[in-house]
């Protein structure tokens, strides 16, 4: 067993259940609700809108691949082993086994699991040291937009939910969301979706089936994603993904940023 995975017991809280930011917000919880409480409009459809954090909400210039990197050197002494693989639209879990396929050890949920908790104990500091951390344009804007009657707002992310609040912390965005689908919940990204949609829908107190579902992200992955669990997909031009890579996806909608007026279109509904 190797050095982390027995610490990784007593921080397993902070990597797949809920986390707590610094403004109170759950990230991941909800409060279920009586399916027959809520009587929606006639001929309105409940709808739940899913954002991406890295490259569509924040830029975090590196910190995760950083964190990540040292993860790997303390865990399993392979701190390359992460070189020339692309985060963009991974989730955390999936980004873990492929650099721990590269270093050609025995992979095992508790090795995954101590990775895992060693990423989250550096990201904290890697965000803090990043100066060149921002906010991208127009995100609180977009998330506030797609706000409305029968309308659940959450997060559909790669990051594990520990990751993705401090993240939104750095950014003063974390109390902009109470629920989401994330890394720690599947390794397959559709799966990470369903699981947002699925909390959402909760929140609303409908079946997911009778949900319209939008997915904002950055890459193709997200696209694919999408459009697995047949959802309607919103690209926006701001990660590392270039137009024509999102343009051959596929998406439903595609804005240069998210306070383009394609982009804040197809938010509002």
């Amino acid at each position: 067993m190797s050095r982390g995975a027995k610490k990784w017991r007593s921080i397993e809280s902070s990597i797949g259940t809920t986390w707590t930011s610094s403004s109170g917000a759950l990230l991941g919880s909800f409060v279920p609700i009586e399916r027959t409480s809520i009587c929606h409009g006639a001929g309105v459809r409940p709808r739940v809108v899913l954002f991406d954090i890295d490259g569509t909400l924040v830029d975090c210039a590196g910190a995760g691949r950083r964190s990540m990197n040292a993860a790997f050197e303390l865990e399993v002494s392979a701190p390359r082993a992460l070189d020339g693989i692309s985060f963009g639209g991974m989730t955390d879990r999936a980004i873990v086994r492929q650099g721990l396929e590269r270093a050609a050890v025995a992979i095992t949920e508790a090795l995954i699991a101590a990775v895992l908790a060693r990423y989250v104990e550096h990201l904290a500091a890697a965000l803090e040291a990043t100066t060149t951390f921002r906010v991208l344009p127009g995100a609180r804007d977009a998330v506030l937009r797609s706000r409305g009657d029968h309308t659940a707002v959450g997060l559909g992310t790669g990051n594990v939910r520990a990751g993705a609040t401090m993240k939104l912390a750095r950014g003063k965005l974390d109390d902009l969301f109470t629920f989401g689908g994330f890394g720690c919940d599947a390794e397959l990204r559709a799966e990470v979706l369903r699981r947002g949609v699925e909390r959402g829908a909760e929140s609303l107190g409908v079946d997911a089936s009778s949900c319209e579902v939008l997915v904002v992200g950055d890459t193709p992955r997200d696209i694919d994603a999408a459009r697995a669990i047949g959802a309607s997909s919103l690209a926006v031009v701001t990660g590392a993904a270039s137009r024509e890579d999102l343009e051959n996806a596929g998406p439903t909608f595609l804005a240069p940023t998210l306070e383009h007026p394609e982009a804040l279109a197809a938010l509002g509904r």
